[in-house]
Parts: C-alpha cells; sequence; structure tokens
C-alpha cells in the first residue's frame, strides 16, 4: 500500500470488520483509536465506501511484508498532532528526554543581545517602518529613535490601509501613545527592559484585553469587552512593548469575513488574506507607497 486511497481503503475494512463500535471502546491502545478516528472521517471525507474498498482491495496481491516495530504507546494527556513532530512519542517524551538530560537547565531561556546600531538612522518613516525588530530594538535601546516616533509612524499606517485592507478590528490610539511615553521614559532613565522594550505590536482579536473588545470576528460578540488580558498580553507588557492595535481574524478564527468584511490581500486587494490569522498577516505585509516589487494596493 504507497498511496494515501490504499491506505485509507484498507483502514476503512479494518473498521468495517471491527465487531463493536471502536469510539467507545475502552480497552484500546489510545495511538490506534486516535488513527482509526481519523482514517473514518477522512475516508468519509473523499467519499470512500466499504464497497469500493473491498473491491479494491480484492485485486491486491503480491508477497506478505514485514510487519513495523510497534510504535511508543500514546498517553490520554497526548494531544492529537496539530504539527509536524519527528520526535517518537510525542512532545511529551520529548520534554521527558531533554528534563533527564539538562535538569532544570531545560527550562532556562536563552538571552537575547541586541547589537548595536551602526550607520545613519534612515530619514524616512516608510524605511523606518520596514526595519527588522532587532534593529528598530538598537535604535531605541541607543536613543537614536523614540517608541513614540515609531508609534505614530505605525498608526499612521494602520489609519491609512486599514480602510482598504479592513485588518484592524479596534486601533488602540490613545493607550498606544500612552504605553510608548512610558517606555521612553523608562528608557531614557537607564531602566531597559529587553529587546521589545518600546516596540509597536498588533495582536490577533482572539487574545483578550482590558477595556477593548475582543470579538473574535462575530457580530455577535463585536461589542463584547473582557475584563481581563490574555496571557500573551500580559507578557508582552511586562517586556515592555506597545499594543497598537486589535487585528483581524475570521469569524471565530476561521478565513478572512468578519463582521465588517473581509481582509485584503495587501499584493492583491481583489483578493482575501486568507487564514485565522488574516489581520496579522495582511497588516505586516501592507508595503512601500509606488514600490514596484511592494504590494499592490
Amino acid at each position: 500500500m504507497d498511496s494515501p486511497e490504499e491506505i485509507l481503503e484498507q483502514t476503512q475494512i479494518d473498521i468495517d470488520a471491527m465487531s463493536y463500535d471502536f469510539e467507545f471502546a475502552t480497552d484500546m491502545d489510545r495511538r490506534k483509536f486516535v488513527f482509526l478516528s481519523l482514517a473514518a472521517a477522512a475516508a468519509s471525507t473523499f467519499g470512500l465506501s466499504s464497497a469500493r474498498a473491498q473491491g479494491a482491495a480484492g485485486g491486491r496481491g503480491g508477497a506478505p511484508q514485514t510487519p513495523p516495530a510497534p510504535l511508543p504507546p500514546l498517553g490520554n494527556g497526548e494531544p492529537p498532532a496539530m504539527q509536524f513532530q519527528v520526535y517518537p512519542g510525542g512532545t511529551g517524551a520529548l520534554m521527558e528526554k531533554l528534563i533527564r538530560e539538562r535538569g532544570a537547565k531545560a527550562f532556562e531561556r536563552s538571552v537575547f543581545t541586541v547589537d548595536r546600531w551602526n550607520g545613519a538612522v534612515p530619514a524616512s518613516d516608510d524605511e523606518i517602518a520596514f526595519l527588522p525588530a532587532h534593529r528598530l530594538s538598537a535604535l531605541l535601546k541607543e536613543k537614536k529613535i523614540t517608541s513614540a516616533r515609531l508609534t505614530d509612524i505605525y498608526l499612521a499606517r494602520l489609519k491609512k490601509y486599514d480602510p482598504t485592507l479592513l485588518c484592524a478590528v479596534t486601533i488602540m490610539e490613545s493607550q498606544a501613545r500612552a504605553e510608548a511615553q512610558r517606555a521612553d521614559a523608562e528608557i531614557a532613565a537607564g531602566k531597559y527592559r529587553g529587546a521589545l522594550h518600546g516596540i509597536p505590536y498588533g495582536i490577533k482579536d482572539l487574545f483578550s484585553t482590558k477595556g477593548v473588545p475582543t470579538t473574535w470576528g462575530s457580530e455577535e460578540f463585536k461589542d463584547r469587552v473582557i475584563d481581563e488580558d490574555a496571557e500573551m498580553v500580559v507578557r508582552l507588557r511586562e517586556a515592555g512593548a506597545v499594543l497598537l492595535a486589535k487585528l483581524a481574524t475570521g469569524r471565530f478564527a476561521s478565513g478572512d469575513q468578519w463582521f465588517r468584511g473581509q481582509t485584503k490581500n495587501p499584493w492583491d486587494v481583489r483578493r482575501g488574506s486568507s487564514g485565522s490569522s488574516a489581520g496579522p498577516s495582511s497588516a505586516t505585509a501592507a508595503g512601500r507607497d509606488g514600490d514596484p516589487h511592494g504590494p499592490a494596493l
């Protein structure tokens, strides 16, 4: 069995041959249960019926193959894979190995060092806006630019492009300027917090933030304010980053359609930005005016 269709066909035969409903089996290996569940869903999606599978299997021959070595069992705490993880046994087994080998050091964070800025500071706002974050960090750390100026640059770009792109749900202008002024005051006083201190950012509108709506892209929640900051927001604030805006996600994080319309792809505004992170990707990709190699806004 080489093709995905052949694998699904054989799996459907195995499922049909079972004498009980595997969804309610309590003595089945969890790896087998997860595989059969996903395979059954895939077979149904691709329209593979039992009859078709049995017919296809009837003509299959060849010499018997050596069965593969058994895979490590999965515990109930191991979720089905949502990303490619090549380590045998899954993420949990990898973490256990790291802890055995490194002990407490397995949880130590690496230190990011901001390299010094060399040369002149770009004069135009566009050039500054498209510097990578670690270079903006160097400018801020060495007081060659202020967080207030950076914040104004990105706020102006958001307000300019959002009517076309529909990438922002809430632009937090007053809060952002207040956070930027606080960051500038701390940096001037020698209280530098690290590489994110004074860096403006926007966050996807799935993350709750006090005082402004958290909508999940849904009309039903467009005025809903959660009186709690998400852990991500808390950590970025503690690092000194400046929150500019809640950026659009598709309705309930699905696609690019939300209650104001469709978030556009800045490289071709006839198309949507796609994905649940439509707003962050659209806002990040919106490019310089008149740049022949940039987005066609």
